[in-house]
């Protein structure tokens, strides 16, 4: 008889330690990026040269009201500020030689959209530093033609924008877009930009191989001393390592998992913090 019942006692904590195993299990296939997604070959965006700026000054400055503008509404309209902003630093604003821009089809009607960031392809001569946005980088916008006018569709990353590709989808309907790690490649980190009726949004990200639901919490503080992980569970790879009292900004959350993916500082190596570990 006792030994009937060791075997049901062992029988049972078995069981009940492959619940908890099956439970984690679940929960890692939970915060895995779907491997569906991560190996779709999208189209990529091409460098343009579709983006004359010159004759955008030389039309500014000769005749604004230009019926037959050969310049783009996204660059024009915004000339008078950046002209401004580089006189009041002291400088004088051209257009750089070589304009960088990227042409991509986001719902295959054979239209190109345009990428750009307009701030990086001005030169504020005397005063070179006005438009910069730090390490992180200024945001490139989309713009689509629309008649005889231009829309914005959305701002990508600084870090997404080289290597920006469209993602196959409906014919006539704006493609997910997904880019990462300014085009260097392998990317450990790649974000997915989703259209959401008006614009792009910034939605998910596949951290190493693990979803993100971009949620931006601004910035939270560490109750303890706590690593960096390159994966949402506790036995992760530590990527760094933290005082507590060390200020970091939440991006958004492991999907299917407790933990926020997290920005020490601009410079520093993201990862994964335990919730716990944070206070707002």
């Amino acid at each position: 008889m006792r030994l009937l019942i060791s075997v049901l006692t062992a029988c049972l904590l078995l069981s009940a330690c492959g619940g908890d195993t099956e439970r984690a299990r679940k929960k890692k296939s939970e915060a895995a990026t779907p491997a569906a997604v991560a190996e779709v070959l999208g189209a990529p965006a091409v460098r343009t040269s579709r983006l004359d700026l010159a004759a955008c000054f030389a039309e500014d400055i000769a005749d604004e009201a230009s019926a037959s503008s050969r310049c783009p509404s996204f660059v024009l309209l915004p000339l008078d500020y950046l002209t401004q902003e580089c006189a009041l630093a002291g400088g004088a604003l051209r257009p750089v030689e070589q304009p960088i821009a990227w042409s991509l089809d986001v719902d295959g009607d054979a239209s190109a959209e345009i990428l750009v960031d307009l701030r990086q392809n001005m030169d504020c001569q005397g005063a070179p530093g006005v438009f910069s946005c730090g390490s992180l980088g200024c945001p490139y916008f989309l713009y689509a033609k629309r008649g005889d006018s231009w829309v914005e569709l959305g701002a990508i990353n600084a870090d997404d924008a080289p290597s920006i590709e469209v993602l196959p989808g409906p014919a006539g309907t704006p493609a997910t877009l997904r880019g990462g790690c300014n085009g260097m490649q392998p990317c450990s980190e790649k974000t997915y930009y989703e259209w959401k009726g008006n614009s792009y949004v910034r939605s998910w990200i596949d951290f190493r191989g693990y979803a993100v639901d971009v949620a931006p919490g601004g910035l939270w503080t560490l109750t303890r001393d706590a690593q960096i992980l390159s994966s949402p569970e506790p036995d992760g790879q530590m990527l760094d390592e933290y005082p507590i009292g060390t200020a970091v900004v939440v991006i958004g959350n492991a999907r299917g998992s407790a933990y926020k993916f997290v920005s020490p500082c601009n410079a520093c190596r993201r990862g994964f913090v335990d919730e716990a570990a944070l206070k707002k």
